[in-house]
């Protein structure tokens, strides 16, 4: 299966035209647009199979719950968007869920909490529900929650290829490198689920930190390839394509 992975495409400041047509699947993980934008773009853009992570910047401007309800709405027959859901193609199961982060991965969970509140837009511009915004708290739940469906799905025999899909990262090591990194700040872009990453996960693809990345944890191979925002190319690839 061909895959085509893309990531924190950022649409509300810059369009994008793909440039990849053949492609079994488009794997989009997550800051395409704000709210249902880039689910309406992905129909009109690939005539394939998408799958859609919501990312944070999706929920910019709304809450949780209404937000995510929207990009169900908008989404037609050949866009599905999973948050802690399963989709089967061909013999591939995909697995894909936002994940947000715990905070621990720094080792001090109270001070990278506090660090990311203070310095992160996304408590100032999503809600966990229309009478106040989110707090770390709310985020922490809602990771812990997706490891939690994610060690069950991955416990449940399947015969055929399995792709992780999440919108942070799921290792440290995937900020390795990034001039991004360094710091409590790091706790906001990716857990330390290292142990998750193994057999059956043949494949685990994410976004979020505006660096591309392509390597191996016990036999998984993971990979990023995000554009971010405009003037910050930083080795994406438009014509990305894995095989699995």
């Amino acid at each position: 299966m061909r895959i085509h992975l893309l990531s924190d495409l950022h649409l509300e400041c810059e369009d994008f035209v793909p440039e990849v047509d053949d492609a079994d699947v488009v794997v989009l993980a997550g800051d395409i647009c704000t709210h249902q934008m880039g689910v309406t773009w992905a129909e009109e853009a690939f005539n394939c199979a998408v799958i859609y992570i919501p990312g944070n910047h999706e929920f910019y401007g709304g809450d949780l719950t209404d937000t995510l309800q929207k990009m169900r709405a908008a989404a037609g027959d050949n866009v599905w968007i999973l948050d802690c859901e399963e989709i089967v193609i061909g013999n591939v199961r995909f697995l894909g869920m936002t994940m947000w982060t715990d905070f621990s991965s720094t080792g001090n969970t109270e001070k990278a909490s506090r660090t990311a509140q203070n310095a992160i837009p996304d408590f100032k511009c999503i809600r966990a529900e229309k009478s106040r915004f989110i707090e770390p708290a709310d985020l922490i739940a809602r990771s812990l929650a997706s490891r939690s469906w994610l060690t069950e799905c991955l416990a449940t025999p399947f015969d055929g290829k399995t792709v992780v899909i999440t919108h942070h990262a799921p290792s440290m090591k995937s900020l390795e490198g990034s001039p991004h990194a360094g710091g409590l700040l790091d706790g906001a872009f990716a857990n330390a689920w290292d142990d998750l990453i193994v057999a059956p996960v043949d494949l685990w693809l994410h976004g979020h930190t505006h660096f591309p990345v392509d390597y191996v944890i016990n036999g998984t191979r993971v990979v990023s390839n995000p554009r971010g925002y405009p003037g910050e190319v930083e080795g994406f690839d438009p014509t990305l394509v894995l095989e699995v």
